[in-house]
């Protein structure tokens, strides 16, 4: 799991100065192709990266959205691309969990592709209520799901997504029986009407929702509390340590890519996260910029999915590619 001396480490590094270096020419275009839909928050960010880069790089970016098969359509894409600098992955920490739960997956998670950095990372997910709903706190909820095992629901944005993932680990931890929803994107919009009972969220895609009085958070994953929501208890802090899976962006390119043209295109992507104006919009959502550096991306990879390979089967959930 990321912890917060991993993360200033990957600020650090892209601040004292990307890999050296970088003097191989890259295409003149970088095509980021990004596994969601086009207008949602995550899209919104990918964009953001993408107008910086391309204004400190001086190389034309674009964001090419390939959504589909639980992310899988656009990574195969990359996974199959010719590593010349031309085209990265934008991706969440979705990608590994596919890589345990998926039996058919067309790549390996790591080795089918090149690590290139980890972008940002936000505050966990938070268990979210609607704002006029029963429960103000975990101990409320799971109080009334023993009492009425199976009545209550919790929604994800799709079979096997993170989201479904916490919030399975969340049941599991709290020897509750809970309905899962799944939904093909965000189920916000019924967590509001009260359609769905809570979701896992991260708090930077529903922070206007929450500051607007239209949901509440009642807990967040991660070892800490997130600035953004400094009233809003960790699960660590309730007892349940174990609703981990960190929420982060990283981006990562085709396989076997020479040394130096990593080099070159980690030398512009770090100019672009340690842009003053790219950190300030990323903190105004509620993300921490990283900039962790391909070798130890790639053993931060590592280190997770062998965590998710022994975590996640006994959760029960299987997904087809």
């Amino acid at each position: 799991m990321l912890n917060r001396r991993e993360a200033l480490a990957g600020v650090a590094a892209a601040l004292a100065g990307p890999m050296a270096h970088a003097a191989t020419d890259l295409p003149e275009m970088l095509r980021i192709v990004m596994p969601f839909p086009a207008g949602g928050a995550l899209d919104g960010m990918t964009r953001i990266f993408a107008d910086t880069y391309q204004k400190v790089t001086g190389r034309q970016c674009i964001v090419d959205n390939k959504p589909g098969a639980a992310t899988t359509i656009g990574a195969s894409e990359v996974s199959r691309a010719k590593p010349d600098g031309s085209v990265v992955l934008w991706t969440t920490g979705g990608h590994l969990t596919n890589g345990v739960l998926m039996k058919k997956l067309p790549y390996h998670p790591i080795d089918g592709f090149t690590p290139l950095t980890m972008v940002y990372t936000t505050y966990g997910f938070a268990l979210l209520h609607r704002a006029n709903g029963p429960f103000s706190s975990v101990a409320e909820f799971v109080a009334a799901a023993k009492k009425q095992p199976g009545k209550f629901s919790y929604a994800s944005a799709g079979n096997g997504n993170t989201t479904h993932v916490v919030g399975a680990l969340f049941a599991k931890e709290a020897g509750i029986e809970l309905i899962h929803v799944p939904y093909k994107g965000t189920p916000l919009t019924d967590l509001i009407s009260g359609v769905v009972d809570v979701s896992f969220i991260a708090p930077s895609s529903v922070m206007q929702y929450i500051e607007a009085g239209k949901i509440k958070a009642l807990a967040i994953t991660g070892r800490q509390r997130a600035e953004t929501l400094p009233t809003v208890p960790t699960f660590s802090e309730l007892g349940m340590p174990d609703i981990d899976i960190p929420a982060w962006i990283g981006m990562l390119a085709p396989p076997k890519m020479p040394p130096q043209v990593l080099a070159a295109l980690y030398d512009g992507v770090a100019k672009t996260l340690a842009d003053p104006g790219f950190k300030d919009k990323m903190v105004a959502f509620g993300n921490q910029v990283s900039g962790m550096p391909p070798d130890r991306f790639k053993a931060y990879l590592e280190r997770e999915l062998a965590r998710y390979q022994r975590i996640l089967p006994p959760l029960g959930i299987e997904m087809d590619a």
